[in-house]
C-alpha cells in the first residue's frame, strides 16, 4: 500500500466519522425543537443548515432518529430532556423521532437492547426503574 493510498483511506475513515456525528447532532436539534414545542419552520430560519425531515414519506421513515442504532438514538434522547425516563417514554420518544420499527412491542425492544448496552457499553444506565446517562450517576449508579 503507498503512503497515498493509506492517506486517502484516513480521509475516508475521518469522512464516515464526520458523516456520523452530522446524524447525531441533527438528532439532537431535532429533540431539541420538539421538546421547545417549536414549528420547524419557525427553527428553520435561524438555523444555518436544514433540520431533519420528521414525517414518514412512503414506507421508509425518516427523520431525527432514522438512520441511528437505537442506543445512540436513546442516548440523544436522554441527553436532550437531561431526566431519567422510562422504557414506554424512550420507546415513544424514538418512534416520535422517525426510528424505524416493526416491533409488536417496541416497549420490550428497547428495554432489551437498553439492558444489553447497559451490561456491555454501559453508556445508558438503569437509574431506579428508568434509564439514564452514566455520567449522570454519581459512583457508577448512585443517582
Amino acid at each position: 500500500m503507498s503512503e497515498n493510498d493509506a492517506s486517502m483511506d484516513a480521509y475516508r475513515t475521518v469522512l464516515k466519522d464526520l458523516k456520523r456525528r452530522k446524524k447525531v447532532i441533527e438528532a439532537a436539534i431535532a429533540g431539541v425543537t420538539a421538546l421547545l414545542g417549536e414549528s420547524e419552520t419557525t427553527l428553520q430560519a435561524c438555523l444555518p443548515v436544514s433540520l431533519p425531515k420528521t414525517q414518514e414519506s412512503g414506507n421508509a421513515t425518516s427523520g431525527a432518529f432514522a438512520d441511528l442504532s437505537l442506543p445512540e438514538a436513546a442516548q440523544i434522547y436522554l441527553s436532550t430532556v437531561k431526566d431519567p425516563q422510562s422504557t414506554a417514554d424512550i420507546a415513544e420518544a424514538l418512534k416520535r423521532g422517525g426510528y424505524p420499527t416493526k416491533s409488536r412491542n417496541f416497549s420490550n425492544t428497547v428495554r432489551s437492547v437498553l439492558d444489553r448496552h447497559a451490561k456491555t457499553v454501559g453508556t445508558i444506565v438503569k437509574i431506579n426503574k428508568n434509564w439514564g446517562l452514566a455520567e449522570w450517576t454519581r459512583d457508577g449508579g448512585e443517582w
